[in-house]
């Protein structure tokens, strides 16, 4: 009797299990995966590149790279910073090849990352306009592109250092001092306790 998708994979399995699954050739565990992190994969490749045809075919790419490659990939204990990674890379690798940016190197600033801050919706969607707001995007404005990435990963995807480290191919204090510098910033403000607040809102 052939398994089921439900019955093999519920919700809650371990992903490492899952993708022990997926290495060996099971679709359904690829098909777990794929449907837990489509959306989270998605929402973060749109900060690289607003073309969102764009991201969804290069995330297709990666997908059908991954199942060929199955067999000769290593064991995954995080799942989701592997494929956030992969996809960052993808991203960016394809953005410079067809030179839809002038120049988008890894390591460096020049790579094209926007994320709304949340609490920037919100404010906005209630028709506040007052110098404080108009002070907390200009120190918003002062982030760099990593620092904003950093922060992404951090709050929208809770991922903590060792996994932000992962992600961007930075060393783990990197990520503590891009983050510690980001919110250093913004404390100056008296918004940055409802940024904090309102942040996981809107992903």
């Amino acid at each position: 009797m052939q398994r089921t998708h439900t019955q093999e994979y519920p919700h809650q399995a371990n992903e490492a299990v899952l993708w022990k699954a997926f290495k060996e050739g099971d679709r359904a565990a690829f098909a777990e995966l794929v449907e837990l992190y489509y959306p989270q994969l998605l929402n973060y490749g749109v900060r690289f590149q607003r073309d969102r045809e764009f991201v969804k075919d290069c995330l297709h790419d990666l997908l059908l790279e991954l199942w060929n490659r199955r067999q000769r990939l290593d064991d995954v204990h995080v799942v989701k910073v592997y494929l956030l990674k992969s996809l960052r890379r993808k991203v960016l690798k394809e953005s410079t090849r067809l030179k839809w940016f002038r120049e988008a190197h890894e390591v460096s600033d020049d790579y094209a990352f926007e994320v709304q801050f949340a609490i920037e919706t919100y404010l906005i969607s209630r028709e506040v306009q007052h110098e404080d707001l108009v002070r907390l995007r200009t120190r918003l404005e002062r982030l760099t592109k990593r620092q904003r990435e950093a922060i992404y990963l951090r709050f929208y995807q809770d991922l903590d250092y060792d996994a932000i480290a992962g992600v961007m191919s930075i060393q783990v204090h990197s990520a503590v001092n891009l983050v510690y510098e980001a919110l250093k910033l913004l404390r100056r403000n008296w918004f940055l306790s409802l940024l904090i607040w309102i942040l996981p809102l809107n992903p």
